[in-house]
């Protein structure tokens, strides 16, 4: 707990690299780049897998960027998917705990990390590199403001080939309790995604708050998580009008064809 309590007296230091690599040097498992209680964050990391498959996939053969990608959970997980995946980050020791983690999925050459930092506006790629873009709990974090944000978008938009997909999985808020270091609404990410050329197909809540406050630094066992956690979801998919009690939004764009 006292951990959770100094992270949020940090908030805005988690735009800097500096958090992330200390952060990936002197914690393992999940608290390197999930939740700080064990069960909670495997019941999300399996939320935020049936998810995605639900919503974009199959994965098979396309090429993913995942932006932000910290220690390589979902870039595993749709290399998996036998997708080819490239995973940037812009902390180095978060690249190296990814490439640490990973070792097995590389193997077969569909999987590699990169240092690189989306807030400088470009990825090191070509143009239109990539059928899907997506990032996971990592805009929230690294932009500071919405010029920030659209500058993000903006280069995640031009690594997606025409007709290809941007997704954001990211924990938007306006409040000063819940919101990370960029606090807005989920109708000011839609208008800097439109800003930056993207049109908006699809948007969803996952993450139940109230569940997600209680559960995610409390060392509770799975049989008393995976309860409550499922109800909140079943909530959430069953109710649109509760997407305002999501800590977590889908957001998935489509590149208009040229």
């Amino acid at each position: 707990m006292f951990q959770v309590l100094q992270d949020r007296n940090r908030k805005q230091a988690m735009a800097d690299a500096a958090y992330w690599d200390e952060r990936a040097k002197t914690r393992s498992g999940f608290a390197r780049s999930v939740w700080h209680a064990e069960a909670f964050s495997l019941a999300w990391d399996q939320r935020q897998r049936e998810l995605l498959r639900r919503e974009l996939g199959p994965f098979e053969g396309q090429r993913v960027a995942d932006v932000g990608c910290g220690t390589g959970r979902i870039s595993r997980f749709l290399a998996g998917e036998r997708a080819r995946v490239v995973g940037y980050d812009f902390s180095p020791a978060t690249v190296d705990a990814a490439r640490g983690e990973s070792e097995r999925e590389m193997q077969g050459g569909g999987l590699s990390f990169e240092v690189a930092d989306v807030t400088s506006g470009t990825l090191p790629c070509d143009p239109g590199s990539f059928d899907l873009t997506l990032t996971v709990g990592c805009l929230a974090v690294a932009c500071r403001d919405l010029p920030a944000l659209w500058s993000c978008l903006g280069a995640m938009a031009r690594a997606t080939r025409p007709g290809g997909r941007v997704v954001l999985l990211e924990p938007i808020h306006r409040s000063r309790f819940v919101g990370r270091v960029l606090r807005a609404s989920v109708e000011d990410w839609v208008r800097e995604g439109q800003a930056a050329g993207l049109r908006l197909e699809f948007s969803k809540g996952m993450g139940f708050l109230p569940v997600r406050l209680l559960f995610s630094s409390l060392d509770a066992p799975s049989w008393l998580v995976d309860p409550a956690f499922g109800a909140g979801e079943r909530l959430l998919d069953a109710v649109p009008a509760m997407e305002r009690a999501a800590d977590y939004h889908l957001l998935t764009f489509r590149r208009p064809e040229a």
